[in-house]
């Protein structure tokens, strides 16, 4: 395994520079949906600013939509002494910006109940980006630091991908992989107790969505979930944090593994709960998908090791076709029958439903469900050689 993809396994996946506007996987639409859902609601909102130069003769507060749209909530006159001053009142907690015409934008993550002091340079110049302060935030503040911490972690990860890429030898790599788990874990337990102390504030929600991840911080992440919920936070924010959680642990290790009810390429039915009592071992894949493929030799060979183990099961679950359903069997069988895959047996997740319910977002996933019905272990990607898919099978069916 190269370091660059143990790092986009581990941590990159979650890494949102520039957080503030990139928050949702969500369609364009719904967001702006839940926007207008709430819109009639009214948070104070108070900022003093001061600028140091100045070119124009107004300064804006203005709302982003997702698509990074700014709309004008209230505008303000600089005076002889370079001051502005807003107090107002925005429809919700959301991502705001004060827009000094053109001349420097500040963007702010407001909750409503601020009073905040800002100070800007109030345009840029040939020789440096244009700075600003806020301050009478502590979650602003708090939020700041978290993301000083981030871009830090960055920048070193940066410089192990570079080293581990240079690196003339396998222990060498292996060192580098050290490090980079340790800087992993120096930067986890440096964030995670700032997030934390965010609680359900909107830099809260924010930082725990990009920074944290439902593989490593499951517990953290589903509490914040129902404090949200208990809270009667209902902001746009707050639903797409709830259903982004919902989303991604589906499908989690510990979780119950949701029920499927199928039909393989034989016309049989395949049902999960029939099959309890037993360790069933799932893998999604579909016809196009070239690591899927890779695996196969690795999986067959597990799958020969468990043929006599009635208590072992394997499920080869064909998904994500590019054909259309009416297509999709025929496209399979022509598949498995050109290139002798017989053994496989797929059985055929028409439409995706059934992986999109274990939150399969890459191909293959492999899962291994126990005799309880529980999801013991996941993993996604083709791990290199057949030899390491059939020592992952095995580690997974005898707990070694």
């Amino acid at each position: 395994m190269n370091i660059k993809k143990y790092l986009l396994k581990t941590f990159s996946a979650t890494f949102l520079f520039l957080a503030l506007f990139s928050f949702s996987c969500n369609s364009q639409n719904n967001t702006d949906s839940a926007l207008e859902t709430t819109a009639n609601k009214s948070l104070p909102i108070v900022i003093n600013g001061t600028l140091k130069n100045n070119l124009v003769d107004k300064v804006y507060l203005e709302r982003m939509s997702e698509r990074n749209i700014p709309t004008r909530v209230d505008s303000s006159d600089i005076s002889s002494d370079l001051k502005f001053h807003f107090d107002t009142t925005i429809p919700e907690p959301g991502i705001y910006q004060i827009n000094i015409e053109g001349q420097q934008v500040i963007g702010l993550i407001l909750d409503g109940g601020e009073t905040l002091d800002v100070v800007a340079d109030g345009l840029a110049s040939p020789d440096k980006m244009p700075e600003y302060t806020v301050t009478g935030s502590k979650n602003i503040d708090t939020f700041n630091k978290i993301m000083t911490e981030v871009q830090n972690f960055g920048k070193l990860r940066q410089s192990l991908e570079t080293d581990f890429q240079n690196a003339k030898n396998a222990k060498a790599q292996e060192e580098l992989r050290g490090q980079y788990q340790m800087a992993l874990n120096n930067n986890r337990e440096t964030i995670k107790p700032m997030i934390s102390d965010l609680g359900t504030s909107l830099p809260g929600i924010i930082a725990a969505n990009n920074f944290l991840t439902p593989e490593l911080d499951a517990p953290f992440l589903s509490e914040l979930k129902d404090k949200l919920i208990a809270e009667g936070r209902d902001h746009a924010f707050a639903k797409i944090f709830i259903e982004t959680i919902d989303r991604k642990s589906a499908g989690m290790e510990g979780s119950a593994a949701p029920d499927f009810d199928l039909v393989n390429l034989k016309g049989e039915q395949v049902k999960l709960s029939d099959m309890r009592g037993k360790t069933v071992i799932i893998d999604f894949w579909a016809t196009w998908c070239g690591p899927c493929i890779r695996s196969f030799p690795g999986m067959k060979k597990a799958q020969e090791k468990y043929a006599d183990n009635e208590d072992v099961q394997f499920l080869f679950i064909n998904t994500f076709e590019r054909v259309s359903e009416e297509q999709w069997k025929s496209h399979v069988q022509s598949f498995v029958e050109k290139r002798n895959y017989q053994y496989l047996n797929p059985t055929l997740d028409i439409g995706n439903n059934t992986a999109l319910a274990y939150g399969v977002e890459g191909i293959p996933a492999k899962f291994c469900i126990d005799g309880d019905g529980n999801i013991k272990h996941k993993s996604t990607g083709f791990l290199g050689s057949s030899e390491a898919v059939y020592d992952e099978m095995v580690e997974w069916v005898e707990g070694k």
